[in-house]
């Protein structure tokens, strides 16, 4: 992986264990700070303690959907938060929700991880 960039605080919001850690795991090696959340509450408390640059926001999760805490990072957290849905949604209408909740971007399951990369760069 390219560590020519910025180390960046991660937040990856994920309710799959397994690619929570694949993801976090790749992030790791690119020289993030990560942190992980698996429920859309746990997400807010975690975002308060880490102060994240990014969130890696699925949106399919369980109680507090990721739409939710897309609005709720954005009020709280406003502009400077990089908020970055990777999701297996990937209709029009679910890709417009994102944006109106508050995401910059919209990717869909299996993201590119050197395209992740280049995002945190």
């Amino acid at each position: 992986m390219n560590r020519k960039f910025a180390r960046r605080r991660v937040l990856v919001v994920e309710d799959n264990p397994d690619q929570a850690r694949t993801l976090s795991a790749l992030l790791d090696l690119m020289g993030h700070e990560v942190r992980c959340a698996e429920t859309g509450y746990a997400a807010l408390e975690t975002a308060r303690s880490l102060r994240p640059e990014v969130v890696l926001l699925d949106l399919g999760l369980p109680g507090l959907d990721g739409f939710e805490v897309a609005r709720r990072l954005r009020q709280e957290f406003g502009a400077a938060l990089r908020i970055i849905a990777v999701t297996a949604y990937g209709s029009d209408n679910e890709r417009l929700e994102s944006c109106e909740a508050g995401c910059e971007l919209h990717l869909v399951k299996p993201a590119d991880p050197k395209f992740i990369e280049s995002l945190l760069g």
